[in-house]
């Protein structure tokens, strides 16, 4: 492995990583990692959760992996919070921890378990989570961007009802003692 990234390291492979997607208003995908990272910096938050912050999404989205990214240098802390924040990562847990049965499926590509069920699988992502306060910290601020009413309004009504009840619940999981 060769030299650490440094936080400038990882805005520039996020931008890659992200480029030519686009968030459902329209607007570059990657402006959504970098309100996360802002969110987290305003916070006072360590240089490694700040990485994770910018990164949150490149495992979910792109094709990167966990070990790609610590090949490049990310800091291991850093790419913990990844691995916790991403929901098929937790799923292949999840599914380990519950002997191997199946759990949910794929739509898409993307594993969709936590949306339809079963019983549990919401609160051990969160639990998951909540064992690492950078990801708390991660999580809440990605949270807290997909709630602001501008982006919200790009969706249906009946999606946005769906997602401030689904992100409600989670405030709800990982603030709760």
């Amino acid at each position: 492995m060769g030299n650490k990234m440094t936080l400038a390291d990882c805005v520039r492979l996020a931008e890659f990583a992200h480029y030519h997607q686009y968030d459902k208003s329209g607007a570059p995908y990657i402006d959504h990692p970098k309100r996360v990272l802002g969110s987290v910096q305003a916070q006072g938050a360590q240089p490694h959760v700040q990485m994770a912050a910018v990164l949150h999404d490149i495992t979910e989205d792109t094709p990167f992996t966990a070990q790609m990214l610590l090949d490049l240098g990310v800091p291991e802390a850093a790419v913990e919070i990844v691995k916790l924040v991403d929901r098929d990562i937790s799923y292949d847990k999840f599914k380990e921890q519950n002997y191997g049965r199946d759990i949910g499926g794929k739509i898409n590509g993307r594993y969709w378990y936590m949306a339809l069920g079963p019983e549990g699988a919401d609160e051990f992502y969160y639990e998951q989570i909540k064992a690492n306060s950078g990801a708390v910290q991660v999580k809440l601020a990605d949270i807290g961007d997909n709630l602001r009413p501008w982006r919200l309004a790009y969706l249906p009504q009946e999606t946005q009802g769906r997602l401030r009840k689904k992100y409600t619940k989670a405030i709800e999981l990982l603030t709760k003692d």
